[in-house]
Parts: C-alpha cells; structure tokens; sequence
C-alpha cells in the first residue's frame, strides 16, 4: 500500500517503512532513503504507513465522507417501487486529514525551514502562516492519498492523486470551524452506488401447475416465467455536486433441475396463458419427483443482468455484469393413462 499526503506544505509518499521527503506541491519524487531532518519533518507531520491491510477503515481517521444513496426498481409489469436512502460513510482515495497547530508549524518552519525540492531550493511556507504563530488550537489541513482505498493500478493511483492535489490546495482551520470536505468525484460514487445495489431473488411462475399442489407432469413443456421481482434497478450516490447512477437490467434467465435439460431463456419468459404461441422458457422433466427429497424437484434459476453507469446524467459505459441465483420447489408428476384395445 501506498500512502501520499500534502501537509503543511510537504507532499510526502510512503511505500511500506520507507519515506521520501517530496521536493514541491505536484511533483512526486522517486523513493528514497528519508534523512534524519526529513524523518523529523515526517514524525511532526503524520506521515506513514497507517496500516498494513491494504485500505482504510471509516472513522478510523479523519477524512471519512458521508454519501447519500437512494435508488428505484421498475417490475414486469412496469410498476415502480422506491428503495428507501440510507447513508454511507466511506474513506475516499484522497481526503482532508488534520496536520500541525498553528503554533506547531511556525515553531518548525522558524527552526527546520519547510523542506526542499528534488533540486534543493528551499519551499515556501504557507503565505500568511505568521498570522497563526501563537494559534495553539485551529490546525493546517493538507490532502492524503492512500492506494489501499484507490481501485486501479499503482500508475493510475499516482495520476489520480497528483490531479487531486492540483486541484485541493492545504488550508488552515480555526478552532470551531467545520473541517474541510474535498469534491468525491463520480469514480468514487459510482463504486458505492455499485457495492450498495442488492439484486433481488425472483418469484418463478410456471405451467401446468396442477390445482391443489402446483404440480407439472412429465415430458411436457413446463412453461418458466418471472412472475414477480424487479426487472430493471437504478442506484444513485451523491456527495457535494456529483452524482453518480448505476442502472442494472435483467437480460436473461437460465434454468436448471436434476431431472431436466437445462434451457437459456433470452429475457424473463413468457406467461403461459390460452392464447400464448410459444417459448424459449421451458423445461421438460424426464421423471417425477416422487423419488426426490420432498417429493418435489428442486429447481434452480440465475438471473443475468447488465449494468452500466452514469456521471451527473452522462452515460460513462458498462460495468462488470452480476448473476443472481435461487432456487424452487416444483412437483412433477406422472399421468396415468389406461390402454385399452
């Protein structure tokens, strides 16, 4: 895991137990042994690996951001629903944390100085940072990235976090005054809209169902269908100004049962009903279920959807498909026939 941050003013990374003192606000530096004076700068600062499990965990630290999620679900019958909102607190790749007092910092900028660049020119401190030499209470707050809260590789960590810091410049907070919340960008929400979507188990319909135990027959197309569930889901996340929207689609079923082909529906199947042509939704079992636990044949569907995203309204593209799977209990019996000649 790597960690970056911008404090007062430094930009500090740190990968594993070795720290390298970073030359100018933007500029990442290639990791190197720290000197004993940038140790000290580092120790003052908060700079270091904060844990070893590859992320973060919500109120551990400061930084943690609340996001609102709410979303709705359209059923077969076009009918809607609205899943209640709840909040989500989470820790985004790079966040405000608290670093020095006022005091603290002036007292170390007074004796160390406020770093050097990669090409040994001294950093400016904070413009103004005089004005809080004897402020023991409010604090200078500066950026911190962390990989192990980013999801991509080491390279787009960096690009990410260089642009965050571009654009978020370290202040200073008085005593009493809210702490900084930084912009979360729709990457961000998008993967909480995405972890907070829960894809329901369906409600299967079938035909023949005999009256009194819903029980089908061997060797006739036992018609499948969703009878009830949602067929479309639409997650949004939203923190500050930016809004991120997941929307998932059923596209497809599949079915299965130990006494059964299995078949590949291409959308949700067809409700038998008299005047109904045909479908791709059946099974044909091949025995009855009078053998089975239960006296009944345990049946399996998985339900396949497609999920795409949206920044602000602006489609951003597709995103990893999820397939959902439950089961059900469908008798199956034998018609008796009598032969006669």
């Amino acid at each position: 895991m790597l960690t970056k941050r911008h404090l007062a003013p430094l930009r500090v990374t740190v990968l594993g137990a070795t720290a390298a003192l970073v030359a100018s606000v933007g500029v990442t530096a290639a990791v190197t042994p720290a000197t004993a004076d940038q140790s000290l700068q580092c120790g003052i600062s908060g700079c270091g690996n904060d844990d070893d499990d590859g992320g973060s965990t919500p109120g551990v630290e400061d930084g943690a951001v609340s996001i609102r999620v709410w979303g709705t679900a359209t059923t077969g019958g076009r009918d809607g629903y609205d899943l209640p909102p709840e909040t989500v607190v989470v820790l985004p790749p790079c966040r405000y944390i608290q670093g020095l007092t006022g005091k603290e910092y002036y007292d170390h900028v007074e004796k160390f100085g406020n770093g050097r660049d990669t090409e040994g020119r001294p950093i400016p401190p904070y413009e103004g940072y005089e004005k809080y030499k004897d402020d023991t209470e409010g604090h200078w707050w500066g950026g911190m990235c962390d990989s192990g809260d980013f999801d991509g590789d080491l390279d787009e960590f960096f690009d990410y976090s260089d642009e965050w810091f571009d654009e978020n410049e370290g202040f200073y907070v008085e005593a009493g005054d809210p702490p900084p919340v930084p912009p979360i960008p729709p990457e961000v929400l998008v993967e909480v809209a995405y972890d907070e979507m829960t894809l329901p188990e369906p409600e299967i319909g079938w035909n023949p169902k005999r009256d009194g135990d819903g029980a089908t027959f061997v060797n006739v197309d036992t018609w499948l269908w969703l009878d009830d569930g949602p067929v479309a889901l639409e997650i949004n996340a939203e923190a500050g100004d930016n809004v991120a929207r997941v929307e998932a689609t059923l596209g497809s079923m599949n079915f299965s049962a130990p006494n059964a082909a299995p078949v590949s529906c291409s959308g949700t199947g067809v409700e038998w009903s008299p005047g109904a042509a045909s479908t791709d939704c059946a099974l044909v079992f091949e025995r009855s279920s009078a053998n089975q636990p239960g006296q009944v044949s345990r049946v399996t569907a998985e339900s396949h959807w497609d999920i795409e995203w949206f920044a602000n309204g602006e489609p951003r593209g597709a995103l990893d498909p999820q397939t959902t799977t439950a089961t059900f209990d469908v008798p199956v019996a034998e018609v008796q026939t009598v032969v006669t000649e």
